[in-house]
């Protein structure tokens, strides 16, 4: 089959022009020599033409370049020669371009040989046909062109083996450029970089050793020549050893040269090993990054004494570039992997690395047959930290929470940051709830312990939701997602705890979900409604103080209690709007009931953690509307909790200490429900505490809830607090509390909330009743 002229290298491309140019210009002498009738001459053409034309077939079907270009040479030495003897010495004219052309044809030591036997049988035979002068000038001409062919011969065949030497380090040039393009792995592509050296440079053996992160080691990375012992000699040496050449060469950024290495002091501690390994020079290049740091070194060993040649050198900083290269791409491979797998804060895997563990360890426990628990974790009220006290506040309570959590759990366990304040933690490999329990406890406990922030102390709790492979869910999507709902219900439960997936979540998620989508509904349509529950003096039963509860009266649902909306609320950022309402139609109200009813009647409004972002925003302004509306500050009181002030205290305190200095008077909700509610006291000033109705509503004689409210009424009135109970259901409650010296009350025994229309009859008839017993 022939080959295509596309495919064909150089040689046969020329030895085919060759032939065929030589085949058109002998052919019409050919043909001149049939019809001239000269058998001789015509003998010598066809022979010439013959000869040649199988040559040109010949090489076009098999590629014999070789075999057919010393044949081609051998055939116009024989035929020439020939020619000159039988038919005219004239043709001794050709044997110029033969003597050309056989340089080329043949090897150099053939080509000289063969042209000089053709200049010396050519000289013979045609000695008597040329005079005296003639046969020596042209015998001097051949041999003149002899020689410059020669000279040329030997000039163009060094230019081809240095071209060649060039492309074969070209190529392997592009063999290592293409490994570190396809990115295959690191020691793939240094081993190419030995190999090709090794290739390149006669007995050499090769390694590279790569500097450490720290700076202070090298690692031997590709050293496949070597022996064993002495590359479990290498395979780690510290630079401030300064054993051998390559510590030298990474200290001083710079070659070394070290010919005899039995004799180098460096080399003392290894030159028994290098002895053994026939190790007698060694060169050591540093491999330097673009930015001027040193990665490592290449080292070169022979076994003689040598030093390197400048072609030598340019070769060895060719292979350190493409080290180079490789390393670089390499750790930037690295680094870009890290970015897409590991959130660049607290340096715990992301999501898309975690879906990659939690898939490895699901089959893992379908496998074993155990169990796989996903908790999710979020820390209580974070976006408070992070407004109140900024980003980097907030950023290094995000880090030392990772570190926390890593602290805690085991090692087989899995953790990772979703984003935001959501982590998620995979427990492996348990099979006994207890094991859960402990850990889960642990985790509450040690993240509630204070963030030291400016020399503060920062609380941030978390709540934990817990489910279950293959109890809860099968796929990774359903664990996650019955955790992260078992998770809102510790939220909605009093936070800080953990909170285990059940199946009525799932009716309740979707439930949450459609109050989200009412609730949006109802503040643009402002489907609530304000009630008022009186607040009352104990020993003189006026009314003097009210507390204001919303009510959302839902167009078909009918009345949603605040327990199923507020928090919601708070969660989706709609409670600040929310707010806003309450605080526009209480005060339209109590301005009102104050002017007509009573001069010193208080509302108390509740209030949210989320209303004091900002340096407390809404609440100041909340205080300059009252004052340019010419309502008295003292007609507002806020209520907190201990929870409040555990999300924003320094927010809180700052904007509660500038409403109480306009007059309006503060009061702490639920008091006796926390565990730090003393030391609130202590700290901040407070003008009501209201006891939680949990203590009021169990208080009888001699008992331990009635002993705790008349410690805590002693407690505030020591503070100089008035005390507001909650709860009071009965007559022997409210004597009692009288008699532990409780100031205000407020309960089912004087009012359930009334609307504000009630609530305004209430007014009226004290009024009324306070009009007859002045008169």
């Amino acid at each position: 089959m022939t080959i295509k002229m596309v495919n064909r290298t150089i040689e046969e491309k020329i030895l085919l022009a060759v032939t065929a140019a030589a085949i058109l210009i002998l052919s019409p002498f050919l043909i001149i020599s049939v019809f001239e009738h000269n058998h001789l001459r015509t003998l010598i053409d066809l022979v010439a033409v013959g000869g040649i034309s199988v040559i040109f077939i010949g090489v076009w079907f098999t590629s014999r370049v070789k075999l057919f270009s010393g044949l081609f040479a051998i055939i116009a030495h024989v035929n020439i020669l020939f020619g000159i003897y039988i038919v005219d010495s004239d043709l001794i004219f050709w044997l110029f371009p033969i003597i050309i052309a056989s340089f080329y044809l043949l090897p150099t030591f053939i080509a000289c040989l063969l042209n000089a036997l053709l200049i010396s049988i050519a000289g013979v035979l045609t000695y008597q046909q040329f005079d005296e002068f003639s046969l020596p000038l042209i015998l001097a001409s051949l041999i003149v062109t002899g020689i410059f062919s020669l000279i040329f011969s030997i000039f163009m065949q060094r230019k081809n083996r240095q071209l060649s030497e060039k492309d074969k380090i070209s190529q392997l040039r592009n063999n290592i450029l293409e490994l570190i393009a396809s990115a295959s792995k690191l020691s793939k592509v240094l081993s190419a970089v030995v190999e090709g050296i090794e290739n390149e440079l006669p007995r050499a053996m090769c390694s590279i050793s790569l500097l450490d992160d720290t700076g202070k080691q090298l690692r031997l990375a590709a050293a496949p020549s070597l022996p064993g012992f002495y590359i479990e000699a290498i395979d780690l040496v510290n630079i401030d050893d300064g054993t051998g050449t390559c510590t030298q060469s990474v200290t001083l950024s710079r070659r070394i040269i070290v010919t005899d290495i039995a004799r180098h002091p460096n080399w003392l501690p290894l030159a028994h090993l290098a002895k053994q390994a026939k190790l007698v020079s060694c060169w050591s290049e540093p491999i330097i990054s673009h930015h001027g740091n040193v990665l490592g070194t290449i080292a070169i060993y022979f076994d003689r004494p040598t030093k390197p040649t400048d072609n030598e050198i340019n070769l060895i900083e060719q292979f350190v570039n493409l080290t180079r290269i490789a390393i670089e791409r390499d750790k930037a491979d690295n680094i870009i992997w890290h970015q897409a797998n590991f959130d660049n804060l607290t340096n715990l895997p992301n999501r898309h690395l975690l879906h990659e563990h939690l898939t490895n360890a699901v089959v893992n426990a379908e496998r074993d047959n155990k169990q796989l628990v996903i908790a999710m974790l979020d820390l209580d009220n974070f976006k408070d930290v992070n407004d109140s006290l900024g980003h980097g506040a907030g950023d290094y309570v995000l880090i030392e929470c990772a570190n926390r959590i890593k602290s805690t759990i085991r090692r087989n366990d899995i953790v990772a940051r979703l984003g935001g304040d959501e982590f998620i933690i995979a427990f492996v490999g348990t099979s006994v709830p207890e094991d859960i329990n402990k850990i889960g406890e642990k985790l509450l406990s040690t993240l509630a312990q204070p963030y030291i922030i400016d020399h503060k102390n920062v609380y941030c709790t978390a709540s934990i939701g817990l489910a279950f492979y293959p109890n809860d869910a099968l796929t990774i999507e359903e664990l996650l997602r019955n955790a992260d709902q078992a998770m809102y219900r510790a939220k909605s439960r009093g936070r800080n705890s953990i909170h285990y997936f059940t199946e009525n979540m799932s009716t309740d998620f979707l439930k949450r979900m459609e109050i989200m989508r009412d609730l949006r509904i109802a503040v643009e349509q402002k489907q609530f409604y304000m009630v008022y529950q009186p607040i009352v003096n104990l020993t003189t039963s006026r009314i003097t103080k009210a507390e204001a509860l919303i009510r959302w009266q839902h167009p078909q649902k009918g009345l949603i209690s605040p327990l199923e909306f507020i928090q919601i609320a708070e969660e989706i950022g709609l409670i600040v709007e929310l707010s806003e309402w309450i605080f526009n139609e209480v005060t339209q109200q109590v301005d009102i009931w104050r002017k007509q009813y009573c001069p010193d009647l208080t509302i108390s409004i509740n209030t949210s953690p989320v209303q004091y972002k900002n340096n407390g925003a809404q609440i100041n302004a909340w205080a300059d509307s009252l004052i340019l509306r010419d309502i008295p500050c003292e007609a507002i009181s806020l209520e907190i909790t201990e929870h409040l002030l555990m999300e924003n205290q320094l927010e809180a305190v700052e904007a509660l200490d500038k409403v109480r200095l306009h007059g309006m008077s503060v009061a702490i909700d639920d008091f006796g429900t926390g565990y730090s509610s003393f030391a609130y006291l202590k700290d901040f000033d407070f003008d009501y505490l209201k006891i939680d109705q949990r203590f009021v509503q169990n208080m009888s004689a001699d008992n331990k809830d009635t002993a705790l409210c008349e410690a805590i009424i002693a407690m505030a009135t020591k503070l100089k607090m008035s005390v507001i109970a909650e709860g009071i259901e009965t007559e022997q409650q409210k004597q009692l509390l009288i008699q532990a010296g409780c100031t205000f009350g407020q309960g089912y025994l004087f009012a359930k909330p009334l609307s504000a229309a009630n609530f305004e009859a209430l007014l009226i008839e004290q009024t009324r009743n306070d009009s007859i017993i002045v008169g």
